[in-house]
């Protein structure tokens, strides 16, 4: 029975630890009277608690605060340099790596093209060096990172970090984790790409405010990161959120998961660069025309539409309806309070989110349409790779770690 308490006194530490912790990132520089009002934990408790912060260089005074009458209070900050966190994408084009402190800001960055040879023991060598190079050319110490996160595609196991099937890699359950922390000596989490966009939006983007949401990520590929009461959904096999693979024409093209007219297969980077070319080969009247022997690119297509020019104008708006039948789909499943959008193929925004909104507003339960908001994110072309590192942010700001195991009262262990 005294065992038993113990454990819940120091469960009940933790939480009050990381708590405060978390206020302090969302909120910004507070004193302990706001702190004690805001948790409703008495001042003695979170005097005791900020002092402790204090010692594991977590947070750091501000200074004092002006007011009109009385003594100014003290208020106290997160220390968003006291460690740094590494994030990692492994995408079907490239290998991207990038280090971060706890605001979110990019302290070094580095991204190479993914090699030819895909076997997983090669390019885990290629993201090992990468990983290398960017904490010496950052300059910061190893012993200051907490972790690394690492983004990718398919179908992703977190709990133990293996990529079960990432099909542009035609890898099949390889340890990532277990391989990575072997090379890097740093303990490494991973998730779906879409799944780290997530939380990228969460922590740092338009969701800050929002615990149900959706993140559709559009480029080589259609997947979905889907937040619901605050935590993300998974699914029972990690296969959650794998809206790309929603059947939207029966008679559409063969998707690589080996069905027809998938989303993914009439939307993304490849399908509508194919098209274009397949139509103007056809005799389609369009300014593309003259771009053909130098290759059409998506921006091409979308810098085309602003000059009115027909056929890029159709192809962008067409993606844009179907991309609304899978919104839709995701509104009347889970019912977020938001829709963000993401992804190479939203270069062509405003052609592609009117037709994407209508579909939805016709399509969609009207009361779940009611008070949604559907954007683009604005976090640029990072942002997986931020959502990467923002694995072990997440884990951080939820008290997901216990704080003994990872800090000293100097700082990180």
């Amino acid at each position: 029975m005294i065992r038993n308490k113990k454990m819940d006194k120091e469960k009940m530490r933790q939480s009050n630890l990381f708590l405060i912790l978390r206020i302090l990132k969302e909120r910004g520089s507070l004193s302990k009277t706001d702190l004690s009002k805001i948790t409703k934990l008495s001042l003695p408790s979170v005097t005791s608690i900020i002092n402790e912060l204090e010692e594991y260089n977590l947070i750091s005074l501000l200074g004092q605060a002006p007011i009109k009458r009385g003594r100014f209070p003290i208020k106290y900050k997160l220390n968003s340099n006291a460690l740094y966190i590494i994030g990692v994408t492994i995408q079907s084009e490239s290998i991207k790596c990038v280090i971060i402190n706890l605001n979110g800001d990019i302290q070094h960055y580095l991204s190479i093209p993914l090699p030819t040879n895909h076997e997983p023991a090669y390019v885990l060598d290629k993201v090992s060096n990468l990983v290398q190079k960017v904490i010496a050319e950052s300059g910061i110490n190893q012993s200051k990172i907490l972790g690394i996160g690492v983004g990718m595609h398919g179908i992703v196991d977190p709990i133990n970090g293996v990529a079960i099937y990432p099909p542009h890699l035609g890898w099949e359950h390889i340890p990532l984790s277990e391989i990575l922390e072997d090379k890097l000596n740093l303990p490494v989490l991973v998730d779906n790409d879409c799944n780290v966009l997530t939380l990228a939006e969460r922590w740092f983007g338009k969701c800050i405010n929002s615990d149900s949401f959706i993140v559709m990520n559009v480029d080589y590929g259609v997947g979905s990161g889907i937040m619901v009461s605050g935590n993300l959904f998974h699914g029972t096999n990690y296969g959650g959120g794998q809206i790309g693979h929603l059947t939207v024409s029966e008679n559409g093209p063969k998707c690589s998961c080996g069905n027809f007219g998938c989303l993914e297969t009439l939307v993304n980077e490849n399908a509508l660069l194919n098209g274009i070319n397949k139509k103007l080969k056809q005799g389609f009247n369009s300014v593309l025309v003259s771009l053909m022997d130098n290759g059409i690119s998506l921006k091409d297509i979308y810098v085309a539409a602003t000059k009115e020019d027909q056929l890029s104008i159709q192809t962008l708006e067409e993606a844009g309806r179907y991309l609304g039948v899978g919104v839709s789909s995701l509104v009347n499943l889970f019912n977020p309070q938001q829709i963000i959008l993401t992804g190479s193929v939203l270069v062509g925004e405003e052609f592609i989110t009117i037709p994407l909104k209508d579909t939805v507003n016709k399509t969609a339960l009207k009361t779940n349409t009611k008070n949604l908001k559907i954007e683009t994110s604005d976090l640029g072309d990072k942002a997986d790779v931020i959502g990467a590192a923002t694995l072990w942010v997440d884990s951080l700001f939820n008290g997901h770690l216990q704080i003994d195991d990872y800090f000293s009262k100097e700082g990180i262990m």
